[in-house]
């Protein structure tokens, strides 16, 4: 039984080999015919994709660049050749491209596809589609100013929101020129709905672009640069600042309460980044001195704020007008009794040239003014700040009626005077010995 067996298995593999090697010579012997009476085969092949190269053409050289084609164009390629040449042949094999070396002005062509292998007998019968369109222009890279648009960010109440601050300030759009040329600022437009108290930062943002007329342009025809886009929303306190001054050179007795005046503007809206100002409340504009006053003179200060501050008003000058109404003008003349020099020094000996003061101008109140005389008023130099030497001087004086508090003198008005050394007496000791007549 066992010897059976085996024999069976020999006859078994003894036969499956036979029929390998008959198939093997089945192959053989129709790849021969094949070849020997059918050598031309035709196929179609799918897929084949299609190549546009302008390097090297004459559109590179006059500046136009490839805009509108699409990279994934295939074609359907039939052709015939000899069997052994291009049967085993797929679309890696062809080689789909079109020719624009013909091509020198901006335009869109429908141009011929082109298939080639490195096949000799290869002969290429229908390629579906034929043409395929291509658009050639001139490219233009332009820097577009970028702004900003933050509709839903605002500020807490007691905050002022600034200008916000975009970096960069431009983006680099590439395109068709004709249309580039159509595109006059971008916009950042930042979506997100925040009430702020400090300053925030963000890049999260889309670009659009707009045209001079403010019509959004379709971005898809474009290459926009991609660096990264921030902005910076800067918060400030919030402060409203009352203006005030003050006068300069008047008397001691002066009651500045009698002078109505009106500023062009009464307060001010400021804001910073710190909240020091908020202990601040007036905000001092500078001094008026009492001698410049005429009533109808007016007064404009430049407003000074400190570093870190600005404004949130627009406000730049503030204007002081003094109002006239129920006070008058008379002229005087100050006699020299009325001349004082005070604080001179010990040593030194004070003539007065000046004999009197006149045309002296002074304002005040209708009703004070009726009784008001020239004994009233009196002109004074104060030398206790004053170093001077021997010699004649030419001083301004201070004009004031130390009895009525609600009068001023409007102008500059000098004296002159003479310093010299005092004489001392000295009594010699010779002469304090001789004797008297009579002794």
């Amino acid at each position: 039984m066992e010897k059976r067996k085996l024999r069976f298995l020999k006859v078994l593999k003894k036969d499956f080999a036979l029929r390998v090697l008959a198939v093997a010579l089945a192959i053989i012997i129709w790849f021969a015919l094949s070849i020997t009476l059918f050598p031309t085969v035709y196929m179609t092949i799918d897929e084949v994709p299609v190549n546009v190269a302008i390097e090297g053409t004459s559109a590179e050289s006059q500046g136009l660049e490839l805009i509108d084609f699409n990279e994934e164009t295939k074609v359907e390629v039939s052709i015939s050749g000899m069997r052994y040449d291009i049967g085993s042949f797929t679309a890696k094999d062809l080689h789909a491209t079109v020719d624009i070396s013909g091509i020198s002005e901006a335009g869109t062509y429908s141009l011929p596809v082109k298939v080639t292998s490195s096949a000799d007998s290869m002969n290429v019968t229908e390629i579906t589609p034929s043409t395929v369109k291509v658009k050639l222009d001139y490219i233009k890279t332009a820097d577009i100013p970028l702004r900003v648009r933050a509709n839903a960010i605002s500020p807490e109440e007691g905050y002022s929101l600034g200008d916000p601050i975009i970096t960069p300030e431009t983006i680099q759009v590439k395109g068709e020129q004709k249309l580039v040329d159509k595109i006059a600022y971008a916009i950042f437009a930042v979506d997100q709905k925040k009430t702020l108290t400090e300053s925030y930062d963000t890049s999260d943002g889309k670009v659009y672009l707009y045209s001079d007329d403010g019509t959004l342009i379709d971005d898809k025809s474009f290459e926009i640069s991609n660096d990264p886009i921030s902005v910076k929303f800067p918060v400030y306190f919030l402060k409203t600042l009352k203006f005030t001054f003050d006068y300069q050179g008047a008397p001691d007795n002066f009651d500045t309460s009698i002078l109505k005046y009106t500023l062009s503007n009464d307060t001010i809206d400021v804001m910073t980044a710190n909240d020091s100002i908020l202990d601040q409340d007036d905000l001092h504009l500078g001094y008026i001195n009492l001698s410049d006053i005429d009533l109808e003179k007016t007064f404009t200060f430049d407003v000074s704020l400190d570093s870190g501050v600005t404004s949130a008003s627009g406000i730049n000058t503030v204007t002081v007008t003094f109002d006239p109404s129920g006070f008058v003008c008379k002229e005087f003349t100050i006699p020299e009794s009325n001349i004082k020099i005070i604080n001179a020094p010990a040593s030194q000996d004070i003539q007065l040239t000046t004999k009197a003061v006149s045309n002296v101008k002074i304002y005040g109140p209708q009703s004070v003014m009726e009784t008001l005389t020239a004994d009233d008023i009196i002109a004074e130099f104060d030398m206790q700040s004053s170093v001077l030497e021997n010699g004649s001087y030419s001083r301004s004086v201070k004009i004031y009626a130390p009895q009525v508090n609600t009068v001023w003198c409007c102008g500059r008005y000098e004296i002159m005077f003479t310093v010299a050394e005092k004489k001392t007496t000295t009594t010699t000791a010779a002469a304090a010995n001789t004797p008297r007549p009579g002794r």
